[in-house]
């Protein structure tokens, strides 16, 4: 029988801050809710004054505010072979990348390496912060994915050197810690992240649960689930995971009964399938 693979539920985690994250919800809102007072007007928040002037940044910044994104690239790459110091040029167009699809893709890659050029560049810069928490979640995602361990490493780190209140660190770093088996680290930042949006409430109570699986408090694992699939009655993992946990303590019907309604929401999702057919097969042997 088995829960939510927890490399899985961990990229999962990352989708409302990365892919949490990159998909446009709570940090990337905030961010807009910021600069689009000023309908993004970067020339007045600008911090390379001594370019923003110039004919090509003009340009760029004219053409993000009427959303003609692709010019926009073209003016900041003309204008970064000319300024290959202007920092905000590399954030403008590592914004782009972040928020925008091209023929149904997104380049986060080249989001990653604007990011970084604007670290380099303004290590004390305004937007710091934002641009190194992009990339943390970044080397997380596929740090994840690839099993690499330095990018996991430097995701800390950079995670490490800011604001420990913030809430989506608190969640990325609790990702961090979930996958290295730090199970008391991850459970103390997930629990003091906090004025979370539903979906990402809703991970927040899914992680809990899998690092309370992992430490076998089954009880405290059940709590938060149910609290999670009162935030999403259509959560599939955590129905499973609270399904496994029923088992766990000898309830079978109840385990039954979650794997069943995770079968309902995806009946090709195959741990809920093999652990209802394991059920099944415990509860008909008890009959016997």
């Amino acid at each position: 029988m088995k829960p939510l693979k927890k490399r899985f539920l961990i990229l999962i985690i990352l989708s409302s801050l990365i892919v949490i994250y990159f998909s446009g919800s709570f940090l990337v809102d905030h961010f807009r809710n910021t600069d689009q007072k000023n309908n993004f007007v970067v020339f007045t928040t600008d911090e390379d004054r001594i370019f923003s002037e110039n004919h090509n940044y003009r340009n760029a910044a004219s053409a993000f505010n009427r959303g003609e994104f692709e010019i926009a690239i073209d003016e900041l790459n003309e204008e970064i072979k000319k300024y290959q110091d202007h920092a905000q040029a590399y954030f403008l167009l590592g914004k782009i990348y972040e928020d925008k699809d091209f023929s149904g893709k997104k380049y986060y890659s080249k989001m990653l390496s604007n990011y970084k050029k604007y670290i380099e560049l303004k290590p004390k810069g305004k937007r710091i912060d934002y641009a190194k928490l992009r990339v943390a979640q970044y080397y997380i995602r596929e740090g994840l994915t690839q099993q690499n361990i330095e990018y996991l490493s430097d995701a800390e780190i950079l995670l490490k050197s800011l604001d420990q209140n913030n809430n989506d660190v608190k969640m990325s770093l609790g990702a961090i810690y979930l996958d290295k088996q730090n199970y008391d680290q991850a459970i103390a930042m997930f629990e003091k992240s906090a004025n979370l949006e539903p979906s990402e409430l809703k991970l927040k109570y899914n992680s809990l649960g899998l690092a309370y699986i992992k430490k076998k408090e089954y009880a405290k694992a059940g709590r938060v689930l149910e609290i999670a699939i009162k935030i999403d009655s259509k959560d599939k993992y955590a129905h499973n995971n609270l399904g496994f946990i029923y088992a766990q303590q000898g309830k079978l019907k109840d385990a039954k009964d979650h794997f069943s309604k995770a079968l309902t929401i995806d009946p090709s999702y195959k741990n809920a399938a093999q652990n209802l057919r394991w059920v099944e097969m415990k509860i008909n042997k008890e009959k016997n």
